[in-house]
């Protein structure tokens, strides 16, 4: 049984679903920062991996290693997105940040994060990060519905042994009957009667005397 585009669609879910996530991390910084965010450019990796993301569902009747590449190609821009973001504040922790208003900022420090900062940049991580597991297990079922193709129910070939039957025999007509039955009796011998030997004359006691 041939898979039908609704199903192939649907099977590789999380490959779509995956683009999407990683597409919308990369608007998380813009959303809560502003443009003035300086985690405002993770959208640049970050939407090239969620193309690279769709091409693998787009893509999903290449060979494995054609989708292992651009996946892998996607797992970098995703990694070098959050570490693009987690930079800032290594940065900020090591050099030191400006003094709170209406203190002076000394050349060379940057103002601490901001609130709108800090939540894009905690959005944008677990949406990447999340988009990433889910591409890989979408990566996963392309690769075993290719290894092992939707089958339809078994149809047995060998076909079934039939039961033996006794046949049945047919009425004999009377007539067949006797006629057998006559045939296996035992013919007895013809009688004959025994002779008797001959007795002699009787004499009477009168003739004698």
């Amino acid at each position: 049984m041939i898979p039908s585009l609704g199903q192939e669609q649907r099977r590789i879910w999380s490959i779509w679903a995956a683009a999407g996530i990683v597409a919308f991390g990369g608007l998380m910084p813009l959303v809560f920062g502003g443009t003035s965010s300086r985690v405002a450019g993770v959208i640049v990796p970050f939407w090239i991996a969620a193309i690279a993301i769709g091409a693998c569902g787009l893509l999903r009747t290449q060979s494995r290693t054609v989708l292992s590449i651009i996946y892998f190609v996607a797992g970098l821009a995703i990694v070098y997105g959050l570490l693009s973001m987690f930079t800032l504040p290594i940065r900020l922790a090591v050099l030191g940040t400006c003094p709170a208003l209406p203190a002076p900022c000394p050349t060379g420090l940057s103002r601490p994060l901001t609130d709108g900062e800090n939540t894009g940049m905690g959005a944008a991580a677990a949406l990447g990060i999340a988009a990433l597991f889910l591409g890989f297990y979408g990566l996963m079922t392309i690769f075993r519905g290719a290894v092992i193709p939707q089958l339809a129910r078994p149809v047995r070939k060998i076909p079934p042994v039939a039961t033996p039957v006794a046949p049945t025999r047919a009425p004999e007509p009377a007539a067949v009957v006797a006629r057998a039955a006559s045939e296996t009796e035992p013919e007895l011998p013809a009688h004959e009667e025994a002779e008797l030997p001959e007795l002699p004359p009787h004499e009477s006691s009168s003739a004698k005397t």
